[in-house]
């Protein structure tokens, strides 16, 4: 069964997510600049788009 494709919209919301709960497992916090944060997530949505993984960008 083909896997259907992401929005752009969905993965940054998958990687948002995905991000949140790891540091939610802790020892873990975001960066302190927000901007920064986005980047990585923005960077994890885009490989899973390409890819189907969240390789760290």
């Amino acid at each position: 069964m083909a896997r259907r494709e992401l929005t752009e919209e969905e993965a940054l919301k998958r990687a948002e997510a995905f991000s949140e709960r790891y540091v939610a497992r802790g020892p873990y916090e975001f960066f302190p600049e927000p901007e920064v944060v986005q980047e990585v997530q923005r960077g994890l949505a885009e490989n899973e788009r390409i890819s189907g993984y969240r390789y760290c960008p």
